[in-house]
């Protein structure tokens, strides 16, 4: 027989998580307890408790409660077993066919953006990457396509705690100016970057977005700037769409 107060309990704490959404991403104790119609001591332990097993936690800047970065692991791990990977590998592969450069999916944890597939170019100059490299969210291709969709207290959080440290000559160090350059991605839909994290490099990305049209992922065309002009930036602007929307539109059929 279920013990109902500890299913109450549960429920209480889902619907204390359910609060946090990409319009309200910060609560303060009064906000929620005036929201949930809790009393603040009980919904304090509560909170307390998500943020000890890492579920919530409390910005040291503003005292606000946020989502913990435990979600992200345990967001990662669903991605994964939806077959993200599995999922994106052949698409990937008719997308380094077509372009003739390394093509990679990346996915955002923790305020840093992780290559988590690729498929590598024939061609012998080409942009070295790994399985399980981590990169700033602020820089390249990829991380600018998965960082532009966060919420913006999220962005915030990113240039508070990491900053914006120059990789190289093109890096965007100014919050303002990368602020409008998220913006300009999400007006055309995909990134571009070009010589802002190695050089000689340059990229395209474009998101992935679930069932839900949230943005779990990103495809990346990556190569050396020899390879590099305007012609071939529409081009594989309009491949990688492509292909952000075939695994989108897998993972939307739950194929």
């Amino acid at each position: 027989m279920e013990d109902t107060s500890q299913v109450k309990t549960i429920n209480r704490l889902v619907g204390v998580l359910d609060c946090f959404t990409q319009d309200d991403p910060a609560w303060s104790l009064a906000e929620l307890s005036a929201r949930l119609d809790l009393p603040k001591s009980t919904l304090h332990r509560f909170l307390v408790g998500l943020e000890f097993n890492g579920l919530l936690r409390r910005d040291a800047y503003d005292r606000k409660w946020r989502l913990g970065y435990r979600l992200f692991i345990w967001g990662s791990l669903a991605a994964e077993s939806n077959g993200l990977r599995h999922l994106a590998r052949p698409i990937l592969h008719d997308l380094t066919g077509q372009s003739g450069e390394t093509t990679l999916l990346t996915v955002y944890h923790n305020y840093e953006i992780i290559c988590t597939e690729k498929v590598e170019t024939s061609h012998h100059v080409r942009l070295s990457l790994e399985i399980g490299m981590r990169r700033p969210c602020h820089a390249g291709a990829s991380s600018k396509a998965l960082m532009a969709y966060l919420p913006e207290a999220e962005i915030d959080a990113i240039i508070r705690e990491k900053g914006l440290p120059k990789l190289c000559i093109n890096t965007i160090t100014d919050p303002g100016r990368l602020k409008a350059e998220l913006g300009e991605v999400r007006a055309r839909g995909y990134a571009l970057s070009l010589e802002e994290t190695d050089s000689g490099a340059w990229g395209v990305a474009a998101p992935i977005r679930d069932w839900r049209g949230e943005v779990v992922g990103a495809v990346g065309i990556a190569g050396p700037t020899q390879r590099y002009d305007a012609e071939r930036v529409r081009e594989y602007a309009c491949l990688c769409r492509r292909a952000a929307d075939q695994v989108s539109a897998l993972l939307k059929s739950g194929a």
